[in-house]
């Protein structure tokens, strides 16, 4: 089949992490531009999403496999350079979901089914900003949390990137939110964005607090991105047949699970990452992405974003790993 295509650099910047270790080694260099194959799409970068889990891959902490030189970076925003037919003409705004890493660099090549358009009035840095967090959250409240109207949701790191927005689609849902953060500041920033209740993500006071927010029954729905600790006092306060979903794992600490709470409690525990939900349905991630998009254009989402130079990529993951950040940082060749 046919392909379309305009030109492009047989060069690109990039980062090439050749060791883990602190935010210093990520260093910006040149190499050569991966082959592009016949369902690919070859995209000019204009702004590069920054999750957790690019910390944890520069620590070596994301993978067992982990291979060297590697370049981090799951998701970016920019225009479709080439790709094939029937697959986004040159110039489109898109993101692309760099499953496997590589999106800290200004042009990468992606499978086509990876590819998702941006719409009409979103800018490339806000879709950097909420692809991942935006789609993990709607999937959170709505696919795998199943929320309704007048239930109480208990969301965990409310004042982050994918905290704040569960916040901000459960609220919409019309459900009663209870949050928890890790400093007053955050803890307002979660009020602001609709809870409830915001409360310091204390293990030893959290299970009574939400059950006195909650007249005693507890929260229908946890969205947990910290886990460790805070997991067993947060099951504790999940209602009969709550749904717990685990989105995240922030604190990287273990936590312990006796399954035989769940049965009579009818409670169930599930987990999730974009990427499995993407395999089973290519489609999927793009209907959610819409329902973002279409919120932020009417202002139902309002996501808090840092943009900073691509030269401060250090900078972003000393600002993530000091929990200093608030929303999504955003990283930008503008």
């Amino acid at each position: 089949m046919a392909e379309t295509t305009t030109s492009g650099p047989a060069e690109r910047r990039l980062v090439a992490l050749r060791r883990f270790g602190a935010p210093a080694e990520l260093r910006w260099t040149t190499g050569p531009l991966p082959p592009r194959g016949d369902d690919d799409v070859h995209v000019a970068v204009a702004a590069i999403g920054v999750n957790f889990a690019d910390t944890m891959v520069r620590r070596g902490e994301y993978r067992r496999d982990q291979p060297l030189s590697f370049t981090p970076g799951f998701e970016v925003a920019g225009r479709v350079v080439a790709g094939p037919a029937g697959g986004p003409p040159p110039g489109s705004r898109v993101v692309a979901f760099t499953e496997h890493g590589g999106g800290y660099a200004d042009h990468v090549v992606v499978p086509r089914e990876r590819v998702y358009a941006v719409a009409d009035g979103v800018s490339l840095h806000d879709a950097a900003a909420l692809f991942t967090q935006g789609v993990t959250g709607w999937y959170a409240v709505h696919r795998y949390g199943r929320l309704a109207r007048g239930e109480t949701v208990l969301v965990h790191a409310a004042g982050g990137g994918l905290g704040g927005l569960c916040v901000q689609l459960a609220a919409e849902a019309g459900a009663t939110v209870i949050a928890t953060a890790s400093t007053e500041a955050k803890r307002t920033v979660a009020r602001e964005h609709g809870a409830a209740l915001a409360l310091a993500p204390d293990p030893q006071a959290l299970t009574a607090a939400v059950r006195e927010a909650t007249g005693g029954r507890g929260a229908d729905v946890v969205l947990d991105g910290v886990g460790g600790p805070l997991f067993a006092a947060s099951l504790r306060a999940l209602a009969f047949n709550g749904r717990y979903v685990v989105v995240g794992s922030a604190s990287q600490q273990p936590a312990t699970l006796d399954t035989r709470a769940l049965m009579p409690r009818g409670q169930t525990i599930s987990g999730f990452v974009v990427a499995r939900v993407a395999e089973q349905d290519p489609a999927e991630p793009q209907r959610a992405f819409d329902a973002i998009q279409e919120r932020l254009l009417d202002g139902r989402l309002r996501p808090r974003v840092t943009i900073l130079p691509v030269a401060e990529a250090a900078r972003a993951h000393k600002l993530i790993e000091s929990r200093q950040a608030t929303g999504k940082l955003v990283l930008s060749f503008d």
